[in-house]
C-alpha cells in the first residue's frame, strides 16, 4: 500500500508539473486568435420597444415616475420665447449675461466679460412656465464655470475666432463689429482692448481647454474651476428671479454686429 501511495503521489506531482508547463506555454502562445471580425448596424428606433421586458419596464417606470415629479416642477416664468443662433440671440445673450453676473459676484474690482459657445445650448427656452426639465434640456452638459485671467492680446485672438465663426454667446458689455469675418471694432465697457491689460473671463471648462476655436484660452494667466455647472448656475438664478417676483427676460442689443 505504501509503494502504491508513493507511486500515486509521484504521478500527481508529474501531472501538476505538466499542467503548469502547458499553462505557461499556452499563455505565451495563445491557442485562439482572431481571424475575422464583422458587425451589423442596428437602427435604434421604436421597433425595439415592441417587446419590452416586463420587469425591466416596471423598474424603469418606477424611477421615471419619481423623476418626472421633480423635473416638472415650475421654478420660473419666461416673458418670451428664446432661441439660440448666430451672431446673437435671446438665449445666448441671457446665458452670457447671467454668467457675467455670477462672475461679478465673485470677482471684485475687475473688468469681467463672459464667453459662451453657441452649442452649449441644446434646446430653446419656451415662453411661460419654466420647469427644471426645460433647463436640463437647454443645458444638458455638466460643463463647469471657469474664471480665467487673460491678457488683452489673447482676448483679441478670441474675438478674431468669433469673427471667423460668425458670433456666439458674449456678455452685453462687449461690442463686436465684424466685417468679412474679421473684427472691425471691439470694445469692452466702451473702451478699446488694451493688449497688456489683464481681463477677467467667465467661461466654461470646455472652452477654457481651447475647444471650439478658443485656443487662445490656453494662454490664460490664471485658471479657477468653480466646480459649479452652468445648468445649476442658471437654475439658481431663475429661482432667485422668481423669489423676487420677476420674469425671465432677454433682449437683442447689437452686441455682435455683422456688416
Amino acid at each position: 500500500m505504501t509503494c502504491l501511495t508513493q507511486q500515486h503521489n509521484k504521478m500527481r506531482l508529474k501531472t501538476i508539473w505538466i499542467g503548469c508547463v502547458a499553462f505557461l506555454f499556452l499563455s505565451c502562445n495563445p491557442q485562439y486568435k482572431i481571424t475575422e471580425m464583422s458587425g451589423t448596424i442596428i437602427e435604434m428606433n421604436a421597433e425595439l420597444d415592441r417587446h419590452p421586458h416586463p420587469r425591466m419596464e416596471a423598474l424603469v417606470q418606477s424611477y421615471k415616475t419619481e423623476l418626472d415629479k421633480e423635473m416638472d416642477v415650475v421654478i420660473g416664468n419666461s416673458a418670451q420665447f428664446m432661441n439660440y443662433k448666430r451672431p446673437e440671440s435671446l438665449l445666448t445673450n441671457l446665458t452670457s449675461d447671467v454668467m457675467r453676473i455670477y462672475g461679478l459676484e465673485h470677482l471684485s474690482n475687475a473688468t469681467v466679460i463672459s464667453i459662451m459657445n453657441l452649442y452649449g445650448h441644446r434646446a430653446n427656452l419656451p415662453k411661460g412656465n419654466i420647469t427644471m426639465r426645460n433647463l436640463y434640456e437647454t443645458y444638458p452638459f455638466d460643463n463647469t464655470i471657469i474664471f480665467l485671467e487673460l491678457k488683452g492680446s489673447d482676448l483679441k485672438k478670441i474675438f478674431d475666432a468669433y469673427a471667423r465663426i460668425g458670433g456666439a454667446g458674449i456678455s452685453s458689455n462687449v461690442k463686436l463689429v465684424i466685417n468679412h469675418k474679421k473684427v472691425k471694432k471691439a470694445t469692452i465697457d466702451g473702451n478699446n482692448i488694451d493688449p497688456s491689460k489683464i481681463y477677467h473671463i467667465v467661461t466654461l471648462d470646455y472652452l477654457a481647454e481651447g475647444n471650439d476655436n478658443m485656443s487662445a484660452f490656453r494662454n490664460a494667466v490664471s485658471h479657477i474651476d468653480t466646480g459649479i455647472t452652468l445648468r445649476d448656475m442658471m437654475i439658481d438664478w431663475v429661482k432667485e428671479q422668481t423669489r423676487r417676483g420677476e420674469e425671465i427676460q432677454s433682449q437683442l442689443d447689437g452686441r455682435i454686429t455683422i456688416q
